[in-house]
């Protein structure tokens, strides 16, 4: 038996100088927004918020996942959020517009973005 329902793992990534990533897009308004509507809708108890580093969507932040379905979500917007927990948390139904629905291209995705996250890496270390 599960402690809540669900398990949401909400990006807040900080990475340097002017590279991508959910905590410039922000995830931090999201993320208060997100627990605020789960208290206003009563699901706190449902709902465990964990925030985490890069899930690898960089790009399309902010970004979460959702189990146990493993549902990700991208570009996620403080106006997205009634929505969400309403269909999602509250009525099961993930909401499709901001699901990243194939498996097959979010892996390649994610993939790419960390190839060019360990370039950068083994730059700056070349440059140090």
């Amino acid at each position: 038996m599960e402690p809540f329902r669900y398990h949401v793992y909400a990006c807040q990534q900080e990475k340097p100088g002017e590279a991508p990533c959910c905590s410039r897009q922000g995830s931090a308004q999201v993320l208060e927004a997100l627990r605020r509507e789960l208290a206003a809708q009563g699901l706190t108890g449902d709902v465990q918020v964990t925030t985490c580093g890069s899930v690898g969507l960089c790009g399309r932040g902010p970004n979460m996942v959702v189990y146990p379905e493993g549902v990700w979500y991208s570009n996620v917007q403080v106006a997205d959020v009634p929505e969400l927990v309403r269909e999602h948390f509250r009525n099961h139904r993930p909401v499709e517009r901001l699901a990243n629905l194939d498996p097959g291209a979010l892996r390649a995705e994610v993939e790419e973005n960390r190839a060019k996250a360990m370039a950068a890496l083994r730059a700056a270390q070349k440059d140090s």
